[in-house]
């Protein structure tokens, strides 16, 4: 085992025997789950080696919320073997870069490639440049220090409010490459200048997410208050809409709402309808449907919709001449297959199907002026469409909303999908000052240090 096992590891991360390095490749990576010294309170740290052994990499949190000014920062601990910092040239590096993949990784041919990066974030961990600002270090990373010895440093770092949101692009055709969209990853490497090019067994890199924070959208044109049913006054979204005819008198209304404008994943979607015909025509059909629209801010042409969920009234037809209809509808949206590419949640570095993964969330552009060309915006809105018989044509209104996930799980760790970075389920730790990890099974791969 190397010195750095040595100092500071064997008391805090006990029972792992040699034996397990036999069987675990020098490239492993890995997750595990901590418990803090304090009766009651744990912690999850993300854990993630890199090849040559010599370099850890510690997260406590791989999401960075972004608001309309502001972004919390990625607080983290990097284990460093002290043979690399020998040479008093060599310096620990941070930095958070963006990858943009807007094309199959399968048909990059002769040398093309559909991908950009950028880098949001440089800095210096160790040691500190001499002009950075010092920061208190968090009561997690004091923890880590105390447990893996002087060779772990701490680092902070940011992005700026502006980052476009991760957002993962799912294609029509089945595709197993790099994933496609918007996705962030925290790279940490030892070098003499930061812009030296590095061998990729020195680099240790984790995914990490930029997670807009939710607003309402803007409302639809209200009717005006006098005019809403008792009931659906002090809720959410609402509009309505009126089709009269050209050559017949009377007209189909139509009016819905929503119970609220921002829903969490899971939530249902609760689609109140009320229609009054006072024409001659009926009603033959009513559709209520959740849509999702991409907005693909590279291409001027990147614009596309999928309906994530759908749902038709039985109550049909609806008789001219003073019919009417009122009822609830309760939506779910859910991923499908759809004809189109679909967005969701970025999965930390694999590609995800149609069948998998989660709806992205809400992405909105707070201005023109903040558009960015590397975003991809996600919205959501209900549509409710009339087929009227008898010629009448068709009619329809909208009713956008957000959908986010709740402030909880926004910030608690997400589970990596990389098949180099599997997660591991809790390692605990004796509630004590001597607290070790229990060598059972799931923590046979806390190795590679």
């Amino acid at each position: 085992m190397t010195a750095m096992h040595q100092q500071g590891l064997d008391t805090t991360i006990a029972m792992l025997s040699d034996e397990h390095e036999d069987h675990e490749p020098s490239s492993s990576r890995d997750l595990s789950c901590i418990q803090d010294s304090l009766p009651g309170i744990a912690h999850r740290v993300f854990r993630k080696t890199a090849q040559n052994n010599k370099l850890c990499l510690y997260l406590g949190n791989r999401d960075v919320v972004v608001s309309n000014s502001s972004s919390t920062k990625i607080h983290g601990i990097v284990l460093v073997d002290p043979d690399l910092l020998k040479d008093t040239k060599k310096k620990v590096f941070g930095q958070i870069t963006l990858t943009f993949r807007y094309g199959r990784e399968d048909e990059e041919v002769m040398g093309l490639k559909f991908c950009n990066e950028a880098i949001m974030c440089l800095a210096q961990i160790y040691p500190p440049h001499e002009n950075a600002l010092r920061e208190q270090n968090t009561p997690l990373q004091e923890m880590l220090i105390q447990r893996l010895g002087s060779n772990a440093h701490a680092f902070s770092m940011e992005v700026t409010h502006l980052a476009p949101p991760s957002v993962q692009l799912v294609p029509a055709k089945e595709y197993n490459g790099a994933p496609i969209g918007t996705s962030y990853d925290l790279r940490v490497y030892i070098a003499e200048r930061a812009d030296e090019k590095l061998q990729r067994k020195n680099i240790v890199k984790m995914g990490i997410k930029v997670v807009q924070m939710a607003s309402a959208p803007p409302p639809p044109t209200p009717t005006p208050r006098s005019e809403l049913p008792k009931g659906w006054r002090q809720r959410g979204p609402q509009a309505t809409s009126e089709k009269p005819f050209l050559l017949s008198d009377g007209k189909v209304t139509l009016e819905a709402n929503l119970d609220k404008a921002i829903y969490t994943h899971g939530d249902p979607i609760h689609v109140n309808i009320s229609v009054r015909n006072t024409s001659k025509k009926a009603v033959r059909r009513i559709k209520v449907f959740i849509v999702q629209h991409v907005d693909v801010c590279m291409f001027s042409n990147g614009k596309f919709k999928n309906t994530v969920a759908s749902e038709e009234c039985a109550d049909v037809p609806i008789p001219g001449n003073g019919g009417s209809l009122e009822k609830e509808y309760l939506l779910y949206p859910i991923k499908a297959r759809t004809k189109n590419w679909i967005a969701l949640e970025d999965s930390l570095g694999s590609a995800t199907n149609k069948t998998e993964g989660t709806l992205s969330s809400t992405v909105v552009c707070v201005s023109p002026e903040d558009r960015n060309v590397f975003a991809i915006y996600v919205t959501y809105y209900v549509k409710v469409k009339l087929l009227i018989g008898a010629m009448g044509g068709q009619m329809s209104l909208k009713l956008p909303f957000t959908l986010m996930h709740t402030p909880s799980n926004t910030y608690s760790s997400t589970e990596c999908k990389e098949p180099s970075c599997a997660s591991l389920g809790p390692c605990l730790l004796v509630g004590s000052k001597e607290a070790t990890i229990t060598s059972d099974e799931q923590c046979a791969n806390n190795l590679g240090l």
